[in-house]
């Protein structure tokens, strides 16, 4: 999903009073410049058919509709587009209802009604980044037959970069030893070398065990086995 509303978008707003609903379709435009679509229907019926019919990215919903509210409406709308992003809203200074929502499932919610053009697509913009966030949490683990990835020994890691670092340091004390201590590149190598002192240090701090899987083992044939 993506974290910005594409152009040519569409997102849907289900809300009952029709000054609020071209109120939202009003600062659509402003925050988008008429390059996203808003569809509005008047009920949560009304919502959860068209959301059967159509994918959008981002769906506004009133948490106070007359044919349902609250809890039981984002709930009803997140089982029918779980790949959408949820922004509820009302107009009381009740928070609760607000809280609610956002306990079952809301990606975002407007406190203030209605909002400003601004506020609108930060929070438009909160919804989908929070919608991706949760998908891609959720996605399933790879199955027990997939390929298991096969890392190097951390012995042998820490052992190649200790490696490295003395291939560092060699070329540092090349340098220290052809600059003078007034050259401004004298304190740079002297970093150089502290630095590599440091990551040593760090080096030998690594527990000395191994991440890799075990060796499959070739099963033996029986004693009583036939000879092939």
């Amino acid at each position: 999903m993506p974290t910005e509303l594409p152009s040519s978008s569409a997102a849907l707003l289900i809300e009952s009073d029709p000054a609020l609903a071209r109120a939202f379709h009003d600062l659509i435009v402003l925050a988008y410049h008429s390059s996203v679509t808003l569809n509005i229907v008047c009920s949560l019926s009304e919502g959860h058919t068209y959301v059967q019919a159509h994918h959008v990215p981002v769906i506004l919903m009133d948490l106070s509709l007359p044919d349902s509210a609250g809890r039981k409406a984002v709930d009803l709308v997140r089982e029918t587009a779980p790949a959408s992003a949820l922004i509820g809203f009302h107009r009381t200074t009740d928070t609760t209802m607000l809280s609610d929502a956002i306990r079952c499932g809301a990606h975002e919610v407007l406190p203030v009604i209605p909002p400003s053009a601004e506020t609108l697509r930060l929070s438009i913009t909160s919804a989908l980044i929070r919608a991706t966030r949760l998908q891609t949490a959720t996605e399933p683990a790879p199955s027990a037959d997939a390929r298991p990835i096969v890392s190097l020994p951390l012995a042998k890691v820490a052992h190649d970069l200790n490696n490295c670092l003395t291939s560092i340091n060699g070329f540092a004390d090349i340098l220290l030893a052809r600059l003078s201590v007034e050259d401004p590149s004298h304190y740079c190598a002297e970093q150089i070398k502290l630095a590599c002192t440091r990551a040593e240090c760090l080096i030998k701090q690594l527990p000395q065990i191994t991440c890799t899987s075990p060796t499959p083992q070739l099963s033996k044939p029986a004693n009583n086995a036939p000879a092939t």
